[in-house]
């Protein structure tokens, strides 16, 4: 008599637990694969925006937390975006912040030039002399200091502006 280990009947399909095993798998790895392959396909003016948004949230939030203040800087020379905390006199700190993996130092797309930097409230525009550095400054309450900045292609022959309106510093993008 044969047992029911070897009979054929008995030993075809999946069981419940390896089939849910499969499908989480499945999920996880759909779940980290969409975003970079819709990220393929977005324009480098959406991306930067996108990044900038998370960025200001991220520093919003850790301010308020934490009590302390930071300083997003956008050097128009070296085409980046840096984060630091801000030193008890006021200044940004030259240490720039490493963690979390979105807060590192951020170079722009070759095939997007940051033009113009500068504080909303004021007239002063960075030309991209070898001084020119924006420094937005975040308070411990989550007060954005209000900036604008102008993107364009290589070539000028289309720009976006990025404006912080409100004392939250709500991000607009918006083509001239």
């Amino acid at each position: 008599m044969a047992s029911k280990a070897q009979d054929p009947r008995l030993l075809r399909g999946f069981t419940f637990l390896e089939i849910l095993v499969v499908l989480t798998l499945v999920v996880l790895l759909m779940g980290m694969a969409v975003p970079q392959f819709f990220a393929l396909f977005s324009k480098p003016h959406e991306s930067e925006y996108k990044h900038l948004k998370s960025v200001l949230k991220i520093l919003r939030n850790d301010a308020v937390l934490k009590s302390t203040s930071y300083c997003l800087l956008f050097d128009l020379k070296t085409q980046q975006m840096m984060t630091t905390e801000e030193e008890d006199s006021g200044n940004c700190s030259t240490e720039f912040l490493q963690n979390p993996k979105i807060l590192k130092p951020h170079f722009f797309p070759e095939n997007l030039r940051l033009r113009e930097a500068k504080l909303a409230e004021t007239n002063y525009n960075s030309s991209g002399a070898a001084a020119d550095l924006l420094k937005v400054h975040i308070n411990s309450s989550g007060f954005v200091t209000p900036f604008f900045l102008l993107f364009s292609l290589p070539d000028s022959s289309m720009s976006w502006q990025i404006e912080s309106k409100g004392i939250m510093g709500k991000l607009e993008l918006r083509e001239p």
